[in-house]
């Protein structure tokens, strides 16, 4: 595989089943960001909400000589869904990943292969055991049709609160043109980019993602506070346009604006049976606009 084609091998990591599984044109070395909720309100409730989300990331990879990649991204994020409610419990969750990754070339061949392990915390932090932690891997095989289109196929697996979680993942790596630029990951990513000028650049993407957290702090013991609804498969689904300013050669500044769509904190007992009197602020949102800001050190694959 070509050089150009490694942000699969930064930006790519085994979350919670399709959590930040991407396919870019860029490695942000470092990055920090925002999300704000227009109106964040539950579906069957008149609470008013108070909701935050922070992440920041980084990527450390180290080339060898032969080409072949060996790296480290670790990772945090914190959500805060909280209410004037007086006996509800407000929610606080957190993530702190450390994916570990390795990409190997097959000889002269148009074959390589990205392999990872991401071992996780996700929880409330609050009388953490072994059941806060998870543990997920991923391996991607690569196929160069030529040097602007490659295919990727591959599977996922994560160890979740409920059990073991299996994907298969299938896509493509497109350049167009010189200012356009078009890839898919499915089921998890699709992003098409157009350059506008050496500073700002602009385009779509369509993100699904979903995790489940322990709580240490509930009553019901070994319980978790779950996006992914009661078939486990209605991730969270985030269609977005975003404009990024380049500050400097690889500081940039971006805004993505979309909506979220089945967004959800429900909690679960360790049966996996829905908790029917509510302990914490805890539901499906309602479909709603949201604003993402951001800061990174980026480095892209398209310049020289």
């Amino acid at each position: 595989m070509h050089p150009k084609y490694l942000p699969f091998l930064i930006l790519i990591t085994a979350g919670f089943l399709i959590q930040n599984i991407h396919a870019q044109n860029y490695i942000n070395v470092l990055n920090g960001r925002y999300y704000y909720l227009l109106s964040p309100d539950l579906r069957d409730n008149d609470l008013e909400l108070k909701f935050r989300e922070y992440r920041i990331e980084t990527a450390l990879p180290y080339e060898f000589e032969n080409g072949n990649i060996f790296g480290v991204k670790p990772q945090y994020k914190t959500v805060f869904l909280g209410s004037d409610d007086d006996i509800l419990k407000d929610l606080r969750l957190h993530t702190f990943k450390l994916p570990l990754f390795t990409y190997l070339q097959f000889g002269e061949s148009d074959w390589s292969i990205y392999l990872d392990i991401s071992p996780k915390l996700n929880s409330d932090l609050k009388n953490i055991s072994w059941k806060h932690f998870q543990i997920g891997g991923m391996f991607l095989l690569f196929k160069d049709r030529n040097e602007k289109f490659f295919w990727q196929f591959g599977m996922f697996y994560n160890q979740d609160t409920y059990g073991p979680f299996i994907m298969p993942l299938l896509g493509f790596d497109w350049r167009i043109t010189e200012k356009d630029y078009f890839a898919v990951l499915l089921p998890a990513y699709i992003i098409y980019e157009r350059k506008l000028s050496t500073k700002f650049y602009t385009g779509f993407e369509l993100e699904l993602s979903g995790e489940t957290f322990r709580l240490g702090g509930s009553a019901y013991e070994n319980s978790y506070i779950s996006q992914l609804g009661e078939n486990k498969l209605t991730f969270m689904t985030e269609p977005r346009l975003f404009l990024d300013y380049y500050i400097l050669p690889h500081l940039v500044l971006y805004l993505r604006t979309g909506m979220r769509l089945f967004h959800m904190y429900e909690h679960y007992t360790i049966d996996d049976f829905r908790v029917q009197v509510p302990e914490y602020v805890e539901g499906k949102l309602k479909e709603n606009f949201y604003m993402e800001a951001g800061i990174a050190i980026r480095f892209r694959y398209d310049e020289e």
